[in-house]
């Protein structure tokens, strides 16, 4: 179910809309007891307003996200047969819940001793004091705000930038994100980067809220820079090994529900494995209603929005992830990451992406810059879709 709707009312000038994002790591998203998803809307200095939506990743995908705006923007309304929350009380819903419990065992021990492998077989080469397990009391510290870099990007030019050096875009968006890894010293002990690629299972009237699986690419970043076919190879390559032999993050996927809370962020590093892994999300294009949340959107911005702790980026070693989507002829590209002591502002953590970008030979507008369209007078809004 929905939160209430969350109104900053005073005036936000559009240069300081990155302020936005403390503002939202302090409003509640809570996929079990709810509000699984809300809205927030900012007001802008000199007219128009930024719209954001907040969706637990718990709930569903960007894919899905922009999907189910697309469906709202056109009224097709959707009935998927869920219960009202008041229901999951009711003696035949606690009965039908206690089944389809008893069903799942199987499935939540498989996912156990997946789990139990998983955790040696990256643990193997670990020290042994290295610190995994997050403490019930961090879920009760302050947030850290993590720098976001936002990059907009002609999709045309891209794809010919791709085309020139005989490679798929996306394959260029890998090759900038190893870049950038490699830039911020998030590399192994080898100089390699460890690529983490989520991959869409969602097909033609798929309505599940999380359709994805994952593959991991050790990527030599120097190799990238100049002759990213290698990169492409190792991509295709993986696409078949998952295609034929599936992935070994959905079989954890039964053990999400029995998960405490405050052992979450460490469930997480399991899925991503140990290491240093550097998130890379090609989401594709997005449907064009989902630029239209109330009219044409000047700027349509679709982020991870992590609550992670100072103690949780200490134990993590910080992170980065980067999530590109296509809209209309745009190509947007967020990158969001924290290294302790070293990135952790945005004035940081911008030059670095500036010159991962050249290094790969891609060019666009860096930073927070929200156009204002003088010609129509078109209301500007902003729509994050945070996970």
């Amino acid at each position: 179910m929905p939160g209430p709707v969350t109104w900053f009312r005073d005036p936000l000038p559009r240069e300081r809309l990155p302020e936005l994002r403390r503002l939202l790591l302090d409003l509640p998203v809570d996929p079990e007891r709810g509000p699984g998803w809300r809205l927030a809307v900012q007001a802008l200095e000199g007219g128009g307003c930024a719209l954001t939506m907040l969706v637990s990743h718990t709930i569903a995908d960007m894919r899905a996200v922009s999907l189910a705006i697309a469906d709202a923007v056109a009224g097709r309304p959707l009935d998927h047969g869920f219960p009202a929350p008041s229901w999951r009380w009711s003696p035949v819903m606690l009965a039908r819940d206690s089944v389809e419990s008893l069903r799942a065992l199987p499935d939540v021990c498989c996912a156990l001793a997946a789990l139990v492998r998983r955790s040696r077989k990256e643990r193997a080469g670990l020290p042994a004091s290295s610190p995994r397990v997050r403490s019930r009391l961090d879920r009760f510290k302050p947030a850290v705000d993590a720098p976001l870099v936002p990059v907009v990007m002609d999709a045309g030019a891209c794809q010919q930038r791709a085309s020139d050096l005989g490679v798929a875009s996306s394959t260029l968006i890998m090759a900038f994100a190893a870049r950038l890894a490699f830039r911020i010293g998030r590399v192994d002990a080898s100089g390699r980067v460890k690529l983490v690629l989520p991959v869409s299972d969602r097909r033609t009237g798929d309505r599940r809220g999380n359709a994805l699986r994952s593959i991991t690419l050790m990527v030599d970043p120097d190799a990238c820079r100049h002759d990213p076919h290698a990169l492409q190879r190792d991509f295709k390559a993986a696409l078949a090994s998952l295609n034929q032999h599936g992935d070994d993050l959905s079989p954890l996927f039964p053990l999400i529900p029995y998960v405490p809370l405050w052992l979450v962020r460490c469930l997480e590093q399991e899925a991503l494995g140990a290491g240093l892994p550097v998130g890379c999300s090609l989401v594709g294009e997005l449907p064009l209603d989902a630029n239209r949340p109330c009219g044409e959107a000047l700027l349509l911005q679709a982020t991870p929005l992590e609550r992670y702790t100072a103690s949780d980026l200490a134990r993590l070693g910080g992170f980065l992830f980067i999530a590109c989507y296509r809209v209309n002829e745009q190509l947007l590209c967020n990158v969001s990451g924290y290294v302790p002591n070293h990135v952790t502002s945005y004035a940081e953590l911008m030059p670095f992406v500036r010159d991962a970008l050249a290094d790969v030979g891609l060019c666009g507008t860096i930073g927070w810059r929200l156009p204002i369209d003088k010609a129509d007078g078109a209301t500007p809004a902003e729509r994050s879709s945070d996970a």
